[in-house]
């Protein structure tokens, strides 16, 4: 897999054109999956709702029956 090319200023955010750049070199059936790398979990899409300051939100949560992964 490819590293990002995306720098944003506020590495918690990026623009949707910068969204729409790294999603256009995908093919329109490929599959998106979700992770925390950080608790080696999968990620279930919520929502997607109106954030402060005029930022919009993609609300992600913990799947519930996706236990950590234990290195063998």
């Amino acid at each position: 897999m490819r590293k990002s090319a995306i720098h944003a200023a506020d590495p918690a955010s990026i623009t949707v054109g910068q969204l729409i750049s790294e999603l256009c070199r995908w093919p329109d059936q490929a599959k998106v999956s979700f992770r925390c790398p950080t608790q080696n979990r999968d990620m279930h899409f919520q929502r997607v709702a109106k954030g402060s300051k005029g930022r919009d939100e993609v609300d992600l949560v913990l799947a519930p029956e996706s236990p950590p992964i234990v290195p063998a």
